[in-house]
């Protein structure tokens, strides 16, 4: 397992939840040329708000969503379904990812199945990451 040295949290405010709707990640400069070792997701069955107190997607509205992560200009990892980074979904395991440099402002999600999300609720992220490569 990679060594985690830093991590941070990020969510993402749905504002709206039509079907083929696509939401980018706000900035955020820790992570930029940082090399991200792994990611995780949440539902309300692991977290139930935000840091900003918004509320974390329902468990039952996983299914409907898809990740894009963009490294540089290109998608790197396109439509990973949202609930394959939940760890309870993985036996306990982060997804990690080596030496990966996010573009996080060009990385985002999709609503591919709108079916129990609910509007202003957010997806919730952790990023693990390391200064340099490991």
């Amino acid at each position: 397992m990679a060594r985690f040295l830093r991590s941070i949290s990020v969510e993402l405010k749905l504002t709206s939840t039509a079907n083929g709707s696509s939401f980018q990640f706000p900035d955020v400069p820790q992570l930029k040329n940082m090399y991200v070792q792994g990611v995780e997701a949440f539902t309300d069955s692991e977290v139930g708000k935000t840091p900003t107190q918004t509320v974390v997607i329902a468990d039952a509205a996983k299914n409907g969503i898809l990740v894009n992560f963009v490294e540089d200009n290109l998608t790197k990892y396109e439509n990973i379904p949202y609930f394959t980074l939940i760890a309870r979904h993985n036996g306990g395991l982060i997804r990690e990812f080596k030496n990966w440099k996010v573009n996080i402002n060009k990385s985002g999600v999709y609503i591919g199945d709108n079916t129990s999300l609910v509007i202003n609720t957010a997806v919730f992220f952790t990023f693990y990451y390391t200064e340099k490569p490991i």
